[in-house]
């Protein structure tokens, strides 16, 4: 964990509410933090608080930015337990959304590799359009966009190498070729979907993180990614494996740049996690209308999302609450295993297929 900065920023333009709603966030940081320095046990509430303050400086629109504000100052009249209450639906329902939920990797092997083939021709937008119904087909078409390559290392798909001639010849000709297995890489994970016809938790939950997104202004994303929508391409990219681990863990995200669209800078919660990965990226595609590039906004999202989660300590809690899970046999009968058994019961539900 993090301690919030003493200022906010100076992009968000000062204002009173702005203001009186960090300050809010900082005096009740500094009462947890010295109970948690005698050994009390606030840990989870110091991170809810930390969230919304992380969140004032790095929620990405105008109108989240109100919204997180107007929701602490909400809280001023109330007794500590509601700001904690606000702090813990976004840990739940934001960054749980993004960090906790992944589905299990599927490898290059888990689909055949398409053929390389003019992707201008109508039979074969045809084609590109009904493969984007599954996590495979949206491989098969992020791989045609993406050139067979990682987007960040672009080492060759090696499935795609070795069973399509002409990207052979394409990794044979390139004298600094490096070869590995790719995955496809959802920038929003298939299993927050909004698909109605899910089991009941399953869609409260999907529903209240598209909830999230809306009070941030994304009113159209629930419907962009509903269903199989989720695997449209501008939500995947073509990603090696250790780079894909990073990214749905929130170790690695994508920072836009300005000038350049498309061009993003790779952000780490460890700099020697960049060590062997270009400072920068840029996202191209062949064929701009058939074959968009990543989202700028999907990826937006996700770096606020791990920026937060990092800072706020509430990445490392998720991780030792997946630590705690696996060694785990028995609840104590105190009540102190209350966070372990709901994290484990939502896990469950993340780790539901969610098409058959």
């Amino acid at each position: 964990m993090t301690s919030l900065p003493s200022e906010i920023p100076e992009r968000l333009g000062k204002t009173a509410e702005v203001f009186s709603a960090y300050d809010t966030c900082l005096t009740l940081e500094k009462k947890l933090q010295l109970a948690f320095d005698k050994g009390d046990d606030v840990r989870d509430n110091l991170i809810y608080v930390r969230i919304l303050g992380y969140l004032i400086h790095y929620v990405p629109t105008d109108q989240g930015l109100e919204s997180i504000i107007e929701e602490v100052r909400s809280c001023a009249d109330a007794d500590d337990s509601a700001l904690f209450d606000v702090g813990k639906s976004y840990y739940d329902h934001f960054i749980r959304a993004f960090r906790a939920n992944r589905s299990p990797i599927q490898t290059s092997s888990d689909c055949a590799s398409p053929p390389l083939v003019d992707t201008h021709t109508d039979k074969m937008n045809d084609s590109l359009e009904e493969v984007t119904k599954s996590h495979g087909g949206a491989k098969k078409k992020a791989l045609v966009r993406d050139g067979y390559r990682c987007l960040v290392t672009k080492r060759y798909d090696e499935t795609s190498v070795y069973k399509i001639p002409t990207v052979f010849n394409l990794a044979s000709a390139d004298p600094n070729r490096k070869m590995g297995v790719t995955h496809c890489a959802h920038i929003f994970d298939e299993s927050t979907d909004a698909n109605i016809e899910k089991d009941e938790h399953e869609r409260n939950y999907a529903a209240t993180m598209w909830a999230v997104m809306q009070r941030f202004g994304y009113e159209s994303i629930p419907d962009e990614l509903n269903g199989s929508r989720v695997h449209r391409l501008e939500n995947v990219m073509t990603l090696e494996s250790t780079v894909h681990s990073r990214f749905d863990n929130l170790a690695i995200w994508f920072v836009a740049t300005k000038g350049t669209p498309n061009r993003y800078k790779l952000e780490a919660k460890h700099p020697w996690f960049l060590d062997e990965y270009p400072e920068y990226v840029t996202f191209t595609t062949p064929d701009p209308v058939n074959l968009p590039v990543p989202s700028p906004i999907y990826l937006a999202i996700h770096a606020a999302c791990a920026k937060v989660a990092h800072l706020s300590g509430a990445a490392k809690r998720i991780d030792d609450l997946y630590a705690e899970m696996e060694g785990c046999r028995t609840l104590d009968p105190d009540g102190a295993s209350a966070m372990l058994l709901e994290h484990a019961i939502s896990e469950l539900y993340a780790r539901t297929p969610l098409f058959e």
